[in-house]
């Protein structure tokens, strides 16, 4: 009884972990509603994160030519609004911030960004995005993780644009930042149903012929 209670305990620590991550910031995440299919929204995020986030982070995985394919650049697209002609359509999505500066300016390492959407969620992005403010000095700090040192890179949206352009821009990284971190998600998705559907109908088939075949055999 003892061993199926630890391995009970051990199954249901993931299901701890994850209730305690979720509450473990100093404000309510906002919901970021965005929408993997909405390919315009993938378009404009990919420039923003080029225009605003690309000077410090990284997505080392993902190529340029696969960032194209799947969002409906073409590879020239693809160089001039996201890359500005800096790279080729084969290279990784790297900063444009050279080794060891981020250290002497920030303090510290900067993340690659490209799992972070898996790591800390949509919601988590989209309201780190929005939650800068400044204090009672004028400094600049972040309501989910205070003490960042990451500027408020949309302060210039933030502050010539409306709320909801400025919001848009924000949930157009996140959707981004989403996509970078599985590009594939859709096509699972969508194979996930297809495959669900034809087990649904052999289901019904496997039935039909158990069905047939016991039919003249008296129980």
């Amino acid at each position: 009884m003892k061993k199926i209670l630890w391995i009970a305990s051990l199954l249901l620590l993931p299901l701890t972990i994850n209730v305690q991550a979720a509450g473990g910031y100093s404000i309510e995440l906002e919901s970021a509603n965005n929408n993997l299919r909405d390919q315009e929204s993938l378009k404009r995020g990919a420039v923003l994160f080029s225009n605003y986030c690309m000077a410090c982070h990284s997505l080392k995985y993902m190529r340029y030519n696969r960032v194209a394919r799947d969002l409906g650049w073409s590879d020239a697209e693809v160089i001039s609004d996201m890359a500005h002609g800096l790279d080729t359509v084969t290279d990784n999505v790297m900063t444009r911030m050279q080794d060891g500066v981020a250290l002497d300016v920030l303090g510290t390492k900067v993340p690659d960004l490209s799992l972070m959407a898996r790591l800390k969620g949509d919601d988590y992005i989209y309201t780190f995005l929005r939650a800068y403010h400044q204090d009672d000095q004028g400094e600049w700090n972040n309501k989910v993780l205070k003490g960042t040192a990451m500027p408020n890179v949309l302060e210039g949206i933030e502050r010539h644009s409306t709320p909801e352009e400025y919001a848009e821009a924000a949930r157009d990284i996140t959707n981004f930042l989403a996509y970078a971190g599985e590009p594939s998600k859709l096509q699972r998705l969508d194979l996930g149903w297809k495959v669900i559907a034809f087990l649904l109908v052999l289901l019904l088939l496997l039935y039909l012929l158990k069905k047939e075949y016991w039919r003249d055999i008296k129980h």
